[in-house]
């Protein structure tokens, strides 16, 4: 077997012109495959980072109505009705849940609310949290003026570049927030602007964090938190259905809001918005690849059955030698594998290096639209050895599939009548 695959590899120089055309067609392929995963991946990775960070952790824990529905947007990760012992439940979860991989659990506080400055006023998210519990957070969103929000600091407040941009907010700059709270009572609150941050997502755009204590107090919901983020060991959709499963016991005896339930959700079925996104550029990939690889195989075919026929003379005479046909059709599959693997080493070289410079350099989203489907301005594509190797065993699976039909034509010729051929 060694001594015929030295043979397939050696054939594949015998004619170089179509060999190399049919195994540019794979190479091409092969690139866009990982080019194309190289995306899919940095997108499923920025919209998972960014919604593990800044909206659910791994777990959450929050009310949800009765008659919920979720409406596939990025705003059903966020809880909506305040759970009055919430920051109690975080710091009993954080407590008592360290069997289950849980290394924090955090309370977040969200509501909508007016904000205005000098003369210009806009509806924005208003988020209250622990500030000394939300590195990944402002790891997410990262400073571009001031600093993230302190701890220590009750009316300071932290603005999303785009909403500061449209109220005219600099750093230091006063803005006042108005709710409604759910008893109908109006409340204000004026904050200093300690910093504007990059947002990570689109969603964030009308965005501003303040200390969970000043949110407490504007929505009048003392102790009170909207979801209980939790942060595992493990970073993995399994490890997060699983510690999904094992809190349940843990918040049995909590008493939720009327009209709603406690609902225990992994991210990834609390961010429903984020995931659609993942599984439809999965999809396009699939449709893609499914193209390429009709075409690429098409073209292997018939390289390896012009091949056949241009050697008839050449198989007659092995087969007259003693060569037996399982070696001649081997001989054939071998050769349409080594062509898949030059293929797929060049065409791994050459995406490979186009997905790491773009992972350096990032693809700026420029339309609203991009933006929301990379979840973020700017897309950071990903090379994945599992990525690369999953496109590695596709294209030479695919060659050397290719190859079983001409190499049975090959097999099937009779000494006698392959001598004969001019």
């Amino acid at each position: 077997m060694t001594a015929l695959l030295r043979v397939a590899f050696l054939n594949l120089l015998r004619a170089r012109r179509r060999n190399a055309l049919a195994g540019g067609t794979m190479a091409l392929g092969t690139a866009a495959l990982v080019l194309g995963s190289g995306l899919a991946d940095g997108i499923s990775g920025q919209l998972t980072r960014n919604l593990v960070a800044t909206q659910t952790g791994h777990v959450q824990v929050a009310a949800r109505p009765l008659d919920w529905v979720p409406q596939n947007n990025p705003f059903d990760a966020y809880g909506q009705d305040v759970m009055p012992g919430g920051e109690a439940l975080a710091d009993r979860l954080r407590r008592d849940a360290t069997g289950l991989g849980v290394v924090d659990a955090t309370p977040v506080l969200y509501g909508r609310g007016s904000a205005s400055a000098s003369s210009r006023s806009a509806l924005v998210g208003i988020v209250g949290v622990r500030p000394e519990r939300e590195t990944a957070l402002f790891a997410q969103h990262v400073p571009q003026a001031g600093r993230a929000l302190p701890a220590d600091d009750p009316l300071a407040t932290y603005v999303a570049a785009p909403i500061a941009r449209k109220l005219g907010l600099e750093v230091g700059d006063t803005v006042s927030f108005v709710i409604q709270t759910e008893g109908g009572a109006f409340n204000s609150i004026d904050a200093v602007v300690c910093g504007i941050f990059r947002k990570a997502a689109p969603w964030h755009d009308n965005f501003f964090y303040l200390n969970l204590e000043t949110a407490q107090a504007l929505f009048d919901a003392a102790g009170g938190a909207t979801q209980v983020k939790l942060t595992l060991r493990a970073d993995s959709t399994s490890a997060a259905h699983a510690a999904a499963r094992g809190l349940l016991p843990l918040i049995a005896d909590e008493v939720a809001p009327e009209g709603t339930r406690l609902a225990v959700e992994p991210y990834d079925r609390a961010g429903r918005f984020s995931f659609a996104i993942v599984q439809a550029n999965q999809v396009a990939l699939l449709v893609v690849s499914s193209f390429l690889f009709v075409a690429a195989g098409v073209g292997i075919v018939n390289s390896m059955l012009m091949s056949v026929h241009e050697r008839t003379r050449e198989i007659g005479t092995l087969r007259a030698l003693g060569l037996r046909r399982a070696a001649v059709a081997w001989l054939f599959v071998l050769e349409g594998f080594a062509l898949g693997v030059c293929a797929a080493v060049v065409g791994v070289a050459a995406g490979g290096a186009v997905v790491l410079w773009y992972a350096a350099h990032g693809i700026p989203m420029n339309t609203m639209t991009l933006a929301w489907m990379a979840g973020g301005d700017v897309l950071y594509p990903r090379l994945e050895a599992a990525s690369v190797g999953r496109a590695v065993l596709l294209i030479v699976g695919l060659s050397t599939l290719a190859a079983v039909y001409p190499a049975l034509q090959a097999a099937r010729l009779l000494p006698r009548e392959a001598l004969q051929q001019p």
